[in-house]
Formats: C-alpha cells, sequence, structure tokens
C-alpha cells in the first residue's frame, strides 16, 4: 500500500513538521504544496520558525513540491530542488489528483475548469489556510490548511491518502483528530 502525505503551508516551522512526523511516521511520497520556508510579508512568525533544519528535514523525504507564493528561487536550492511547477499532476491508483498552491483560484469555477482541463477527480490546494474538504458535482475540493498557521480558527491540518485497490483520502488535524475522509 502506498501511503502519500500531502501538506500546505509549512512557512518554515520545524516544530510543526516534528509534531506532524511523530504522527504519521515515514510515508511513501511528501508532496507539499507551497509556502515551505518562509513566513512572508504578511504572516506571523510561526512557532518554532527554523527554516534550515526545516529544509534539512525535508530533503530526507521524497519529496514533491507545488510552488507557492512565498516560494523563492533559493528555498528550491536549499531544499535540493531544481524546479516545483504552479500545477502538478498526478495519480494514486485509478483516480488522477491535480495540485496546486492556490493563490491561482479565484472561484471554485477556476478550481473545475482546472481539474476538467487535466481530467482528474480531485484538486488539492493551499495558500489559503483554511481546511476544506467538499464534494463540487462529482469532483473533490481538499485543502490541508495550514501546517503551522492555520486561519479563520481552524486547527492545523495535513491530509494522508492510502493507495491500493482503493484510494482513501483523510483530512486530519495535527492533534491527530479525523476530520473528513472518503473511500475512492
Amino acid at each position: 500500500m502506498r501511503k502519500v502525505l500531502i501538506v500546505s503551508d509549512t512557512h518554515g516551522s520545524f516544530t510543526s513538521w516534528q509534531r506532524l512526523k511523530s504522527l504519521v511516521g515515514q510515508v511513501d511520497e511528501l508532496y507539499h504544496l507551497g509556502d515551505v520556508l518562509y513566513h512572508g510579508p504578511r504572516n506571523p512568525i510561526p512557532e518554532g520558525y527554523d527554516p534550515a533544519r526545516l529544509a534539512e528535514a525535508l530533503r530526507n523525504e521524497n519529496l514533491f513540491l507545488v510552488r507557492g507564493n512565498c516560494d523563492a528561487d533559493v528555498d528550491l536550492l536549499v531544499l535540493g530542488i531544481s524546479e516545483a511547477p504552479k500545477i502538478l499532476t498526478v495519480s494514486f491508483g485509478r483516480i488522477s489528483f491535480v495540485m496546486s498552491h492556490g493563490e491561482l483560484f479565484e472561484s471554485d469555477e477556476q478550481m473545475l475548469n482546472v481539474l476538467e482541463k487535466h481530467n482528474a477527480q480531485v484538486l488539492f490546494y493551499g495558500h489559503t489556510h483554511v481546511p476544506r474538504f467538499e464534494w463540487l458535482g462529482s469532483k473533490l475540493i481538499v485543502n490541508p490548511g495550514s501546517l503551522s498557521l492555520p486561519k479563520s480558527q481552524s486547527e492545523p491540518g495535513f491530509v494522508l491518502i492510502h493507495a491500493e485497490e482503493t484510494v482513501e483520502i483523510t483530512l486530519i488535524s495535527l492533534s491527530g483528530k479525523i476530520v473528513k475522509e472518503v473511500s475512492l
């Protein structure tokens, strides 16, 4: 079984990363939806802000990165990544996914258009720091929220995917509580 972790908006918090890893352990793949190391000019400095240690930890993962609006070329350099696309498509089992940081989307209609364009069933995005797990017709829209700087009184969160014959998608808070889940 393939175990996949999806996170977004860590903003340099090594402490949040350590909490997450103590919950999930080893994973086969890590997809980061952007805003990895820098807290950004509009955000406070998160608890445990240590972008160098976070970068070192992430280099030990099978990391795939979607570039966020706070990710600079130097971030990619210290992460050991040569390029990070704005949109990434991937399949887990028989299900196709689109991943993006999310700053490109101003409406649900734009999200659905991207899914249609890429012939995908599920969209993962970050940027808002607010978790979302919602069906729009036959398409699933998922935002894990921010691992370090949650907004709108949400908890820090992440997504785990277990893929084999079926694909289980689970939105989990950093406290370990299952928020929502689905099996496709």
